[in-house]
């Protein structure tokens, strides 16, 4: 079986869209880090009015812009890598990020949204003169894996370790099969 030689995107697109997957990474993680401020201050305070004003931020911050980012740029990674000599599963490195932004992005959706949307419930339900009955310790283990998990992910696009996969070792050995071929 042989497969078709790597198409590479044009390079204005690939420059484009690499632009917008670093900005919106970079913006994911830093929403991230925001995050743990906020659920450090959220979980230390005696102060009522800032509990509930930081859980209502919160919650903007997840509907509006936490899922639009993060879609954004687990697109922006896949078709990049699609779309560039690295290829979504020929590289170790490639494949790691992929797994851990994908579940990084369905655990965002699916857990770490709805339960903002439920703690701003909480809180507007409390009178603003009390503390709402709000374990915060879950937001912040969330805050705290996520930033983890997206650093880890600049460190491996920075150093690119561990090589190929096999099916990236055996994409390399047919195209250098196809190059002799033709010599």
């Amino acid at each position: 079986m042989t497969t078709a030689p790597v198409r590479t995107l044009p390079k204005p697109l690939r420059r484009g869209l690499l632009t917008l997957h670093v900005i919106t990474s970079v913006g994911w993680l830093g929403i991230s880090l925001g995050n743990i401020a906020l659920a450090l201050t959220v979980y230390n305070t005696s102060d009522p009015a800032l509990q509930h004003s930081i859980y209502r931020v919160l919650e903007i911050v997840g509907n509006i812009v936490i899922l639009p980012i993060s879609l954004t740029a687990f697109a922006t990674g896949v078709v990049l890598s699609v779309g560039t000599h690295w290829g979504l599963l020929r590289h170790k490195w490639v494949l790691i990020k992929l797994v851990l932004t994908l579940g990084t992005v369905l655990m965002t959706y699916l857990s770490l949204v709805p339960g903002l949307r439920e703690s701003a419930a909480i809180v507007d339900a409390t009178a603003p003169d009390r503390l709402a009955d709000i374990d915060g310790s879950g937001l912040l283990s969330a805050a705290f894996v996520s930033s983890s998990i997206y650093t880890f992910n600049v460190v491996l696009s920075t150093f690119k370790p561990w090589g190929r996969t096999r099916w990236g070792r055996r994409a390399a050995e047919q195209a250098r099969t196809r190059v002799a071929a033709r010599v």
